[in-house]
């Protein structure tokens, strides 16, 4: 496929609105979210304008409310550019800014009337969740601007990974043309392996206790199972007084481990389509030093997460734009916490699996202080993957946030999108009845609403997903 002729229409008008601010020395802000893809986007965008001998100003943010809005409606910027954010609150940015505006964004938009530059994937009929991320959005701008941007392609795919778009073993739609722009500029290596967490820098058994996507039942999250399962295999601890590596395995062991994960994905009720997606493409960021894990697209994304869910941001951003010093031995640092403590919360979910509630159309359950917020997301994506749970449904889950509000995480399967499920919806519905705010993507969404406002949230949710269910 190409890019619609439409999009390509936004792009250039999106372009154009950059350059006439550059030309008349405007003040530039770029506003992003403070996600893989987010923060993948902001550098992305960052590095455009820089490559145009012009400096901007770039900050990430978690969530886009009105509060947040009105505070950078007062910047004094000549031009907002929000990436990976923006298409839920069209109406706010309209009524709050007086100055230009780009949306770069892939989120479904809410319905309104708007006169804004607003470059999305949605509004060409091009499904955000799959087929392009905000990174994506971030680098086709980037190259509409100047046809040296190429060489940004291997950081979009960073993002999309990030954002779970290479969920079936490997991109589709738009992401692929950004893969092949990545291949052609020698950025990019993509070739056919175990899409294992960490394979060119962990251990194997870590690797696999890492591994949440897709999800393996009874490996990830556990180190002890990992090792008893590669003892059971035959498959060596340690080759040559080093741990073993993905990459140190014969061909034979690997094909070996290969059959053994998969069997024990269906074992457990995972359907064989995406239990054989343990083997799929894998990115290689050929221009990164070996050995490290800005080399792998899936550690890079990861290491760009950890920065944003614990409020590091300018970290993410300054390894996007370059930074291998200082900036990057920190994100090191957070990237080791993170994954561990993903696995703990997993784990807390685990020993408390009846405190989640069978609600009919989904499951539902309340963290309060439990569980960090900023991660709520990928643990119940863990959860619903880890197929633990009777039937298959979309999790609600809730949490308190530092901001004293609750931050609500829904996730459904692909499955579940096919037979009409749309939690972005759900997501707003809900939380425009109760006076909160919320949105995202038909497979992975969220909100943030008033303290005792929980169950009137789910009881709205219920009813808008109940009516897509039912819908012929």
């Amino acid at each position: 496929m190409g890019i619609p002729h439409e999009l390509k229409k936004a792009l250039r008008d999106a372009c154009s609105l950059a350059k006439e601010a550059i030309a008349q020395e405007k003040r530039i802000l770029v506003v992003t979210h403070n996600d893989a893809d987010g923060l993948s986007a902001g550098g992305i965008i960052h590095k455009a304008f820089l490559r145009e001998g012009y400096q901007v100003h770039t900050r990430s943010v978690k969530q886009l409310d009105r509060d947040v809005l009105k505070e950078i409606s007062k910047s004094k910027a000549g031009l907002v550019i929000f990436s990976d954010l923006g298409a839920g609150v069209l109406d706010d940015i309209q009524e709050l800014f007086n100055c230009d505006i780009i949306i770069l964004d892939h989120h479904q938009p809410v319905e309104c009337e708007h006169e804004l530059v607003h470059v999305n994937p949605h509004n060409v009929g091009i499904d955000g969740s799959r087929e392009i991320s905000s990174s994506g959005v971030a680098y086709l701008f980037a190259k509409e601007m100047n046809r040296e941007n190429q060489e940004l392609a291997g950081i979009a795919i960073v993002g999309a990974i990030g954002d779970m778009q290479d969920s079936t073993g490997e991109l589709i739609g738009l992401n692929k043309i950004i893969q092949k722009d990545g291949e052609e500029a020698k950025v990019l290596r993509v070739e056919k392996d175990l899409r294992l967490y960490g394979r060119q820098t962990r251990p194997l058994f870590k690797a696999i206790e890492y591994t949440t996507e897709p999800f393996i039942p009874g490996l990830s999250g556990s180190e002890s199972a990992s090792l008893q399962f590669l003892s059971d295999l035959d498959i060596p601890i340690k080759k040559n007084d080093e741990f073993t590596k993905l990459a140190d395995l014969s061909e034979e062991e690997k094909k070996r481990l290969t059959t053994a994960l998969i069997l024990r994905m269906i074992e457990h009720r995972i359907p064989p389509k995406i239990a054989e997606s343990i083997v799929g493409d894998v990115f290689t960021l050929i221009k990164e030093d070996k050995r490290t894990p800005l080399r792998d697209a899936k550690e890079y994304a990861t290491l760009l997460n950890a920065c944003g869910k614990y409020e590091k941001n300018g970290l993410g951003i300054a390894v996007v734009l370059g930074d291998r010093d200082q900036a990057y031995k920190e994100a090191l640092e957070m990237l080791k916490d993170h994954k561990s403590y993903i696995c703990s919360c997993y784990r807390w979910v685990s020993e408390n699996v009846s405190k989640i509630k069978d609600e009919e159309v989904v499951y539902s359950f309340h963290a309060k202080d439990e569980i960090n917020d900023s991660v709520l997301g990928a643990v119940i994506s863990m959860v619903l993957n880890s197929r633990t749970l009777e039937e298959i449904k979309p999790i609600i889950a809730f949490a308190y946030d530092k901001n004293g509000k609750v931050k609500v995480s829904a996730r459904a399967t692909r499955e579940l999108v096919e037979q009409g499920v749309n939690l972005g919806k759900a997501m707003h519905f809900a939380s425009e009845k109760v006076g909160g705010e919320g949105g995202g993507h038909n497979i992975a969404a969220g909100a943030s609403i008033t303290i005792g406002d929980e169950e009137e949230f789910l009881k709205y949710a219920k009813e808008e997903i109940r009516r897509q269910l039912n819908a012929e």
